[in-house]
C-alpha cells in the first residue's frame, strides 16, 4: 500500500494544498505546496472536473452519480468533494480499493479544526473577486494542518 500524493482543490479550481512524497520509505520526504505541481494541478483537476461532469450529465434519475476513485494502469486517485466545492483528491497505487473514510477524516477532523475553525485562515482562497478559475496563487500553510495531516497519514505511506 503506497500513497503518491494528496491535493485539496477550493471551488475556483485553484489547488489550495499539495502533498507530494518522494520515498515510500521516509514519510517526511517529498514537497508541500511545491510552485513545480502547478501544472500537474491542473491536469488533475481538469480530469477529475471532466470525469465529474460526464457522469453528472449520463446519470439520470433521483440518485447522485459521484466518482469516488478513478483508476489507471498503475495508479487510483481518489475524489471526495464536499457541498462547500472543494475537492480531496488522493493518489495511490492501484491495489487500494477505497479511501472515501480516510478523506472524509481528513476534511472533517483535520481540514475543519484548523483551517475552517481558523480565524487568521482565509475562507475562500481566491485573492481577489475578478481571479480567473485555476490562477490563484494562495495556499494552506498552516502548521499545525501540515503536521496533523503528515501524523495521520505517514502510516499508511510506509506500508
Amino acid at each position: 500500500m503506497a500513497i503518491y500524493s494528496f491535493w485539496i482543490f477550493d471551488r475556483h479550481c485553484n489547488c489550495i494544498f499539495d502533498r507530494e512524497w518522494t520515498l515510500s520509505s521516509n514519510s517526511s520526504s517529498g514537497t508541500v505546496n511545491s510552485k513545480q505541481n502547478e501544472e500537474t494541478a491542473k491536469l488533475l483537476y481538469g480530469m477529475v472536473f471532466s470525469l465529474r461532469s460526464m457522469t453528472q450529465k449520463v446519470s439520470s434519475g433521483p440518485l447522485k452519480n459521484e466518482i469516488k476513485s478513478i483508476a489507471t494502469g498503475k495508479y487510483r486517485i481518489h475524489v471526495y468533494c464536499t457541498a462547500s466545492g472543494l475537492q480531496f483528491v488522493l493518489i495511490t497505487d492501484f491495489k487500494q480499493q477505497s479511501y472515501t473514510e480516510v478523506l472524509q477524516y481528513i476534511y472533517s477532523h483535520i481540514y475543519v479544526k484548523y483551517v475552517a475553525h481558523n480565524l487568521f485562515s482565509a475562507y475562500d482562497f481566491a485573492d481577489n473577486k475578478n481571479e480567473t478559475r485555476g490562477q490563484g496563487f494562495r495556499k494552506i500553510a498552516n502548521r499545525n494542518f501540515v503536521q496533523s495531516l503528515e501524523s495521520f497519514l505517514s502510516p499508511m505511506i510506509v506500508q
